[in-house]
């Protein structure tokens, strides 16, 4: 009975530690990266598609746990005709404890963003929500990020074209992410 009692104070006490690791006021910079190829078998003929992004960011906790950020991403998928999109906006995410250090980070982006390919360029906007998104902190100053599951909706629109898509996936390249805390 003694086991359990103090099993149950220390994984309270970790619990407490862990909560207080993102308060009102800290501020971070940091950013994401990703990189993933997939190949599609389309009327026997195999595409293959290689895809890279990056995507700095910054933010600041308005209450304990509570975070609100601003991210510029760049992203370029395929080979020779390659479409390229640049994005920004604001991110707003809530931190979870799982465990000592370890965080569960749900995030909700608004994208403002433009897409060009051969020539072409298209504005629109982007809304996204990064379902399982996962930091870990091995110091107080450092987190590493890892989103694996995204639900994603784009418009894009331009005079007599509009383009709608909606992506859902689980990734096996996740766009993994560093954090400096100050």
């Amino acid at each position: 009975m003694k086991k359990i009692f103090y099993s149950l104070v220390a994984l309270l006490v970790l619990s407490v530690t862990s909560i207080s690791a993102q308060q009102k006021g800290d501020i971070y910079v940091g950013g994401d990266l990703g990189f993933s190829v997939s190949s599609v078998i389309i009327s026997g003929e195999s595409v293959t598609a290689t895809e890279f992004g990056i995507q700095p960011s910054v933010g600041v906790f308005l209450a304990d746990r509570l975070l609100l950020g601003f991210s510029l991403g760049y992203n370029v998928s395929g080979g020779d005709g390659a479409t390229h999109t640049l994005t920004l906006g604001p991110r707003v995410g809530y931190y979870l404890p799982l465990c000592k250090n370890l965080y569960y980070a749900p995030t909700l982006d608004l994208q403002f963003c433009h897409v060009s390919s051969q020539g072409y360029g298209v504005p629109g906007f982007g809304l996204g929500v990064n379902v399982f998104g996962l930091e870990y902190r091995p110091t107080e100053r450092i987190g590493v990020s890892a989103n694996l599951l995204s639900l994603n909706y784009v418009l894009l629109s331009k005079e007599g074209l509009t383009i709608n898509t909606v992506d859902f996936g689980l990734t096996l390249s996740p766009r993994i992410g560093a954090k400096f805390y100050f």
